[in-house]
């Protein structure tokens, strides 16, 4: 455990644990701390330890209890490897500050919502891809780990530390067990649709945080964040502009890295991140119900190959970094006018697998004006189909193409995806767990005849 630091510091020992904040009030923080300790949590079998009194039920063994510059607030054991940190006092609860006032206009995002009246088959088809669910309010609906008992704790190599999620006066907790001492860490926002699995985020004020613990469907099962070490509890990594860009459709950044307007965001990737802001064009067709041409809206078919490939690629592109401010890209824009190039061509890493780099090396790719969604289409839920996916193939090749038709038959049909897009785990991602490192399948979109790989589909399914 490191070592806190004490210089310009005063240290208050109450009841066995140590707490550590500047000289002026470090008794006055160590009485709240004790006081509002009950409200999050307290010490498991033990009632509350009261400041005012001289003999209390002592935690078992010496806590310490630091704030850190930068504001985070450490959580540590004497002897022990595992820590807790946090971006608020250990005993609060964080929560949203709702009141507050945005500092950027909202440059027109109203939410796939406000496509419904006019587009309801549309819309009803569209709430289920993973564009839309890619965040939502948390809720028992919205994430996909479960609350039962005996499916809702996950354990860590330390064997005082672990996690159990829990519904408490209609909010839903992450609540640490750190050697006897509980905190609890509200659920305010998922991210991820749960093909790969989902991550949670909590409010803190104006501050957006990502929670310590995630959930992976393979295992359908909780697990540690990605790049979260096991054994820890860490709560104070900020969620970033970045990272809330390919998440939503909107958010008022107040400042960076990871302070918003919380009543500003627009869950989910609307109709509007590939058609532009709807705000024009829903006013427009509101008051001019009759007029059948699209007005003040973007049609993707209408831009050219690159533009199209611009749009996906905001988020499809590895992850480039901003070259200035979040949520400034429109459709028909030049994608490198806002952001830097990938650092690299990799198969796979924990937001997306690469997926326009890899396709750009496909001769499927080079050969033709193919675009994204010459395979996929962004209105439809169709994740998984790989009999659709490989019809689209076969409407540029014929099965009698493939040097499988004869070992395969019938069959090679239904799925040239296995074959020509592996999926497969990568090193750039993974789950730390108690029982060791965890690495979920991504699909490979670099389309490519590899002998390797043929070999090794024809072998998972028997030929």
């Amino acid at each position: 455990m490191r070592k806190s630091l004490l210089f310009g510091l005063s240290v208050l020992l109450i009841g066995g644990i140590v707490y550590v904040n500047s000289r002026n009030d470090a008794e006055q923080d160590a009485a709240r701390l004790l006081d509002k300790l009950e409200p999050s949590g307290g010490w498991e079998n033990d009632p509350p330890l009261d400041p005012n009194r001289t003999q209390n039920h002592s935690p078992p063994g010496d806590f310490i209890v630091d704030l850190e510059p930068g504001g985070t607030w450490f959580v540590g054991k004497r002897g022990a490897e595992s820590e807790l940190l946090l971006p608020y006092r250990p005993v609060q609860i964080p929560s949203p500050s709702n009141d507050l006032e945005p500092v950027n206009e909202n440059p027109g995002f109203l939410g796939a919502d406000a496509c419904q009246s006019c587009h309801q088959d549309r819309h009803a088809s569209f709430v289920h891809t993973a564009h839309h669910r890619t965040s939502a309010a948390a809720s028992r609906t919205s994430i996909a780990g479960s609350f039962q008992p005996g499916q809702n704790v996950l354990k860590t190599n330390s064997q005082g530390l672990w996690f159990k999620m829990l519904e408490r006066d209609q909010r839903l907790f992450q609540q640490v067990s750190f050697y006897g001492w509980k905190c609890d860490v509200p659920f305010d926002v998922v991210t991820g649709s749960s093909k790969l699995g989902q991550t949670y985020l909590y409010w803190h004020d104006d501050g957006l945080f990502q929670m310590n613990v995630s959930y992976i469907t393979g295992t359908d099962d909780w697990v540690n964040s990605p790049g979260y070490p096991d054994g820890q509890a860490i709560y104070n990594r900020p969620v970033t502009n970045r990272c809330l860009e390919c998440h939503t459709t909107w958010a008022d950044v107040r400042r960076p890295p990871n302070h918003y307007t919380p009543e500003s965001l627009i869950l989910g990737i609307s109709c509007e991140r590939c058609h532009g802001p709807g705000r024009d064009h829903v006013r427009h067709h509101q008051s001019n119900p009759d007029e059948k041409t699209p007005r003040f809206i973007t049609q993707p078919t209408s831009l050219s190959r690159q533009q199209q490939l611009d749009i996906c690629g905001q988020c499809h592109f590895g992850n480039p970094k901003l070259k200035g401010a979040p949520y400034q890209f429109r459709p028909g824009d030049d994608l490198m006018d806002h952001y830097h190039p990938p650092q690299a061509d990799l198969p796979g890493g924990v937001h997306s697998s690469n997926q326009l780099v890899r396709l750009s090396k496909s001769p499927c790719f080079n050969e033709t004006e193919m675009t994204c969604t010459t395979c996929h289409n962004p209105h439809q839920s169709e994740r998984g189909d790989r009999e659709l996916f490989s019809q689209r193939c076969l409407k540029c090749h014929q099965p009698s193409d493939c040097g499988m038709e004869s070992t395969l038959g019938p069959q090679l049909s239904d799925n040239c995806i296995d074959c020509h897009m592996p999926a497969g785990a990568t090193e750039n991602m993974f789950m730390n767990t108690a029982q060791g490192k965890v690495f979920p399948s991504l699909r490979d979109h670099h389309i490519r005849v590899d002998k390797d790989l043929t070999a090794a589909y024809l072998q998972s399914i028997g030929k």
